[in-house]
This record gives structure tokens, C-alpha cells and sequence, in this order.
């Protein structure tokens, strides 16, 4: 049995740049959430950054996450991140133990 996917993505924003940050977050959000197999997707900004934010996410499997990143909003939402991100946002997977 599955324990499904879990994921910790870290991301930095450009200096003054974290209201495109959270606006981008606040409008994919509850159309990720809607998606068929989306557990939980959470943003977070680290505590004493303006500019470090954490993203967790929980999907029921691989095939739900293949999905979520084909999407059009999600792909939208990469092009546009890209104006206003210091780099590439790191994805960790958990394993449960």
C-alpha cells in the first residue's frame, strides 16, 4: 500500500518581490486543491525572511502528482515564477518512516 507523496518545495524570491510570491500561491491554490488526489497544499513564509517561503504538498500518488504538474495553471504558474524568483524552487520528497 501507497503512502502516497509528500513534498517540501523551497522558495526565494527576489528582494521586495514576495507579494508576487503569495498572490501566485493565492490564485493556484484552490484550483490545486480541487485536483483529483491533492491531499494538502500549504504555503508558508519562513519565519524572519520576506523573501523565503516553504510550499508543502501531499498527493495520494505518483500518477496524481504527474498530473498536477502537467497542468495549464501549473505550467502558467512556473513561466510566470520564473519573472520573480531567485532561481529554481528545490523540491524535497519525504519517505514516512
Amino acid at each position: 500500500m501507497s503512502n502516497g507523496i509528500k513534498l517540501v518545495i523551497l522558495i526565494e524570491v527576489k528582494a521586495g518581490q514576495a507579494a508576487q510570491q503569495i498572490a501566485l500561491y493565492n490564485k493556484v491554490k484552490p484550483l490545486v486543491l480541487a485536483e483529483a488526489g491533492c491531499l494538502q497544499y500549504e504555503m508558508n513564509r519562513i519565519t524572519g525572511s520576506d523573501v523565503q517561503f516553504v510550499l508543502i504538498e501531499s498527493w495520494t500518488s505518483q500518477d496524481a502528482l504527474t498530473l498536477h504538474d502537467q497542468t495549464l495553471h501549473m505550467k502558467e504558474a512556473d513561466a510566470l515564477s520564473l519573472s520573480f524568483r531567485v532561481g529554481p524552487a528545490k523540491v524535497i520528497q519525504l519517505s514516512r518512516l
